[in-house]
């Protein structure tokens, strides 16, 4: 029983309550509503005389204006501001939002607008003991009759006659300054804020450009990895195709030489079209070498100049010459004779049955010089040559 009666009480309370309550205004999320919930939210702080708090929500309104399209709710927001600034002796900052306001007095109540304005001026200018235009400024707003309001013509002729008495409202010294110190430190805090969204807003840019390069950075890398891969495959079966033309039995040095040239063009492409350089040199240098012996052996075949070849074409040739003649290559290599370039070069000019006047000619030296390679060769053990076979 004493349950139930507690539970009733409870429910007739919050009903009592709910019907009492007060129905907040609902503010659109625009600049519009943001700023006129704050214009009434410094009427409600000056309705309980908290003048610092009005003007922070005044000044906050004024930070939202910029995106209003509604020319009344700037009017209100620069006169309120004005207003403050008129009753609390920042007489000078008053009349700059005057002005501002009167930017603004533009829509259907622009009578009422207007005279608000210049009762505003006259009473600074009032203030300020500046007699004479404040006589004229509420000349201005009696034209306006009868197209205002009732309160207006009351402080009209409240005005007129404490503007004919010289009277003047008194004013603490002290209170102009503390007004103007609540916008200058309101207006810094903004000032400071905006700064500190900037860094923000920069740091972010910074986050997102360093992300950005990363991310390139890697992409970069991926794709270079996968050229680098993509170019070794193409010069392995490059390699092999050397490795097999030379390896056919009815193959001319002629067709070699064209065939090792048309690839070395192909190796010149790929290395054009990679961005980096190549990491298989390996495989670029046996190819080279394989070339190399070709263009030597060419050159012996055709019987030309051979004055300028040396050890590297030596090389060459035994090299190359394992995929001709492997038993003539195991000679030319047999560490047992440890032939010199040009005995090298003269072996293979025997073994093709070139005379002595050929060889000295192709070597550009004398038949004495000949004789003396002869010479070495037979304390060597090497007499005689069997003819060269067909592919040299």
């Amino acid at each position: 029983m004493k349950q139930s009666n507690i539970i009733i009480t409870f429910i007739i309370c919050a009903l009592c309550i709910a019907c009492n309550q007060r129905q907040v205004p609902k503010y659109p999320a625009t600049a519009e509503g943001i700023t006129q919930m704050r214009i009434d939210s410094a009427a409600y702080y000056l309705s309980h005389h908290n003048t610092r708090r009005a003007m922070i929500q005044l000044k906050a309104a004024e930070k939202h204006l910029p995106n209003v399209r509604t020319d009344s709710i700037k009017f209100n927001t620069y006169l309120k501001i004005a207003h403050l600034n008129a009753q609390n002796g920042a007489y000078k900052v008053a009349t700059d939002y005057y002005k501002k306001a009167e930017k603004y007095a533009n829509d259907t109540k622009r009578n009422h607008h207007l005279a608000d304005i210049y009762l505003g001026r006259a009473f600074v200018y009032a203030q300020t003991k500046q007699w004479k235009l404040a006589t004229q400024t509420i000349a201005k707003a009696e034209k306006l009759r009868p197209r205002i309001r009732k309160d207006q013509e009351k402080q009209i002729a409240e005005l007129k006659e404490r503007i004919g008495k010289r009277q003047m409202i008194a004013v603490s010294s002290d209170k102009d300054a503390e007004i103007v110190h609540i916008q200058d430190r309101y207006e810094t805090t903004l000032a400071q804020r905006n700064m500190l969204e900037q860094r923000l807003y920069f740091s972010y840019a910074i986050i997102g450009l360093l992300l950005l390069a990363a991310g390139i950075i890697a992409w970069f890398k991926r794709y270079i990895r996968k050229q680098e891969a993509h170019y070794n495959q193409q010069l392995m079966e490059i390699e092999a195709n050397i490795c097999q033309t030379l390896n056919e039995k009815n193959t001319t040095i002629d067709e070699m030489k064209r065939a090792i040239d048309e690839r070395i063009a192909e190796i010149e492409k790929l290395k054009n079209r990679n961005i980096t350089k190549p990491n298989n040199t390996k495989s670029i240098d046996s190819i080279e070498n394989i070339k190399i012996g070709i263009d030597a052996l060419c050159i012996l075949k055709k019987g030309e100049n051979i004055s300028q070849m040396g050890r590297k074409e030596q090389q060459a040739i035994m090299a190359v010459m394992y995929n001709l003649d492997y038993e003539f290559a195991c000679f030319l290599n047999n560490p047992r004779f440890a032939l010199t370039p040009k005995e090298t070069f003269f072996c293979v000019m025997e073994r093709e049955g070139r005379n002595d006047d050929e060889k000295a000619e192709m070597f550009c030296c004398s038949n004495q010089a000949i004789r003396s390679i002869k010479s070495r060769l037979s304390k060597k053990g090497i007499n005689t040559f069997s003819t060269i076979d067909d592919k040299i």
